[in-house]
């Protein structure tokens, strides 16, 4: 029984991670617009899902908003810090701080996509993806989480 409450727990708690992750500091949801856009370089200097920090060549830090776990996880992605990257998406200034929603991130050779050219992230229920479109858990096949037992 400790163990079920251990387990509903933790997932109480990813559950508010992804809500939170999905959302940026000014309270709209992510990649809503397009209106800056850039492309950047630099050295990611921390990863802590669903944030991540980066050092950029031009001398800003930007805090990147990484979206879902899962997504990662089912992508086989994994962002490795101290090593350079190159994140193309949407940057925001929020109180003093830059915040990065990127849609693509190529580092060490690997590729890593996140949304389409129109800044809708590739998990969205606007790409056929996620919940509501009667393809179980997150969009990730029959009614089955491929990490789960059922």
């Amino acid at each position: 029984m400790k163990t079920l409450k251990i387990a509903l727990a933790f997932l109480t708690l990813l559950f508010f991670a992804n809500i939170a992750s999905a959302q940026r500091s000014d309270g709209t949801s992510e990649y809503t617009d397009v209106d800056n856009v850039q492309s950047v370089s630099g050295e990611i200097t921390e990863v802590n899902h669903p944030i991540a920090k980066m050092k950029g060549d031009n001398g800003n830090e930007y805090e990147i908003h990484m979206g879902p776990f899962w997504y990662w996880n089912d992508n086989g992605y994994k962002l490795q810090h101290q090593v350079r990257a190159q994140i193309r998406g949407e940057v925001k200034q929020v109180q003093g701080r830059y915040e990065f929603y990127p849609w693509e991130i190529v580092q060490d050779g690997k590729t890593m996509t996140f949304a389409d050219d129109n800044g809708v992230p590739k998990w969205s229920k606007k790409n056929g993806k996620g919940p509501g479109h009667g393809k179980g858990y997150n969009g990730r096949g029959k009614g089955k989480c491929k990490n789960w037992n059922n």
